[in-house]
This record gives structure tokens, sequence and C-alpha cells, in this order.
């Protein structure tokens, strides 16, 4: 018998029968003799939307098995989290009742339901006399674990990519400034007083005259050309940040000043060479860059570093733009480099 000719028979009687307790997969291939005898021990119940059949502030010894609608679990406080949902042939409460422990989870009729409710001290009789009912219990257990593991496993994985674009520039896929603040300090602090490490500040030179003469759309494709150079242009183990702005920063490990300043030549003029096109595929002006460049001292903070990596950009711009200005070698002490910015 389906589930169709199941639910017409319940609507025909109000009383359960042993015949449509058996055609649930929890008892098939049990004996008929164990399921009459399980009988008087379950009831039939008709259950209205929003009725809570478990909850964690009340012990329920018994299980409900779902015969037709659908059950939502949920954990938290104010009307919980929606954890899974439930449909026929599924039931819940097993667990504690197996455990002797109020429900983890609440569990309530998503819309009007029928099921059955079995005791828990019939459930514990027959896991102890049945391996068949034990047995099917179990794989419908297992079903329901191997469905939420892929629920966990969507999760983390949504959440893993959340996470990675909160640390993303959403416009040029460059790592952004959080992700500047989270990992400076680790590339610092990983490799002690004997780390090498440089710090590129670029800026792209008269951006407010470029988005003032071609417009900000047009600004945006610049920004996303010159970040696509940067990426394509810098060495594995290089890493380029949007810092704000028309602002970009490149982070050199185990580099010294002598190998950094080919480096930022080589993204300067590459940036210079770069062919820029709006969305219809139209040619735009090109840009140049004004890049400062800081190599770390032991003693400096992450944000002492990029100050001065700062300074140097705005002696770059001083200079004439499109350039490179190395910093000077820090000096002990807070730095007290205030940063001027001329666009």
């Amino acid at each position: 018998m389906g589930t169709l000719a199941i639910m017409h028979a319940i609507t025909r009687q109000t009383a359960l029968t042993a015949r449509i307790l058996a055609q649930q997969f929890l008892f098939e291939g049990e004996r008929a003799d164990l399921i009459d005898w399980l009988l008087p021990h379950c009831q039939l119940r008709q259950l209205a939307p929003g009725c809570v059949l478990l909850t964690p502030k009340q012990t329920a010894d018994r299980i409900y098995l779902i015969l037709q609608g659908e059950v939502e679990v949920r954990v938290g406080r104010h009307g919980g989290q929606l954890i899974a949902t439930l449909g026929s042939g599924q039931c819940v409460g097993e667990m504690s009742v197996i455990e002797g422990m109020p429900p983890s989870a609440e569990v309530i009729a998503r819309g009007a339901c029928t099921a059955i409710t079995i005791e828990g001290a019939a459930l514990r009789t027959l896991l102890d006399h049945s391996q068949v009912f034990a047995r099917n219990l179990l794989r419908l257990l297992s079903r329901r674990l191997r469905h939420d593991n892929q629920l966990v496993r969507q999760s983390l994985e949504s959440q893993a990519l959340s996470e990675q674009d909160a640390r993303r520039d959403p416009l040029t896929g460059l790592h952004n400034r959080r992700w500047l603040n989270e990992t400076l300090p680790k590339l610092i602090g990983h490799r002690g007083a004997r780390c090498k490490l440089c710090l590129l500040m670029l800026d792209i030179d008269h951006f407010k005259r470029y988005n003032d003469s071609v417009g900000h759309i047009a600004g945006d494709q610049a920004l996303i050309a010159v970040a696509n150079t940067l990426e394509a242009q810098i060495r594995d183990g290089d890493q380029a940040v949007r810092f704000g702005g028309e602002e970009f920063l490149v982070v050199l490990p185990d580099t010294n000043l002598k190998d950094a300043r080919p480096i930022s030549e080589r993204l300067r003029h590459s940036v210079q060479q770069t062919a820029i096109f709006d969305r219809d595929g139209d040619a735009l002006p090109s840009v140049t860059l004004s890049i400062g460049l800081a190599e770390w001292a032991a003693f400096e903070t992450p944000e002492q570093l990029i100050a001065r990596a700062d300074a140097a950009l705005y002696q770059a711009k001083h200079q004439g733009r499109n350039r490179v200005a190395l910093s000077p070698a820090a000096l002990p002490g807070p730095a007290r480099l205030r940063r001027v910015k001329n666009a």
C-alpha cells in the first residue's frame, strides 16, 4: 500500500491499524506479532500547523513517525534557526528517547500533519528484542545524518566563500585593506627580526582629473586594468592589494630594497603601457603610477612601514609623478610621519 492509499485508509478511520504501521519503512520486514504487540503503544495524531511536537524545555518520552505533511527542526532562541525539514517516513525524538534526555531541538508542524506517536518504553523494548527494527532505525538515522552532513558541507563552503569575499575588493578582485590588516602582521611576525620585506604604495596619477574627463564608469575600467596588470606582473608569493580609491599596495616578502627597486620600476612601466578599454571596447586614455617603496626595519610596526611607503609615494608625486621614490631608512622610535595626500 502506497502513502496515498495509507492516508485514504486513515481518513476513513480514526484508529491506527497494524497494517498501516507495517507499511512504514521503520517496520519494513518486521514480524507481525511484534507489530501487533506494539500497536497498543501507538497513537494516530492529527497535528495543526504550528503545533510543537518536541521542545528542549520539556522531556517527552515518545517519538513521532510522520505519515503526511512536514515538520521543522529548529535550534536557538526566538523561534530558532531552521536546520532541517522532515517529511513522510521520517521520525523525530528517537535520540531523546534512547538517551533519556530532553530533546536538543524544537520540532514544529510546518502545516497540517498526520503522525504516529510511539511510547518511549515500547521503542526501547523493540530495540532490545528486534534486530529488524534496530536496523531500520539505524538506516533511517544514517540517511538523515548523510543529508545533514551535506547541508553542513554546503554551509561551510558558503561561509568560506563569504569570508573570502569579505577580504576581496569587489571591483578589482584584489585583496582589500581588511586582508592587509590581518596578513601583514603575520608576515612580519612569522619571520621575526630577520624578516626581509618591502612594501610598494602605488597611486594612479591625476585620477580625479581622469574621472572628471571620461567619467566614473570609465574610471572603474582603469582601476580594473591596473589591478589586472599588477596581478599579472608580480611574482609568485607577492600580494597585490587595493588599499582604497585609486591607491594600491604590493607586498614583497623575502625581498630587500635592492631587489624591490627593479620590481617597482617594472610595475610602473607595465601600467604605463597597459591599454584600457571601456565596456563597449573603445579605447580609453592610459594612466601612470607614482610609487613609494619602503623596506621593513626590525623595530617597525606594520602601520609604521605603511606610513613610510606612503610618505615615499608623496615624494614621488612631488617630484613629478610617474616615478618610484625610496623611503629613507627607518629610525627607531614611534613614527612621526603624517600622510599628505596630493591626488
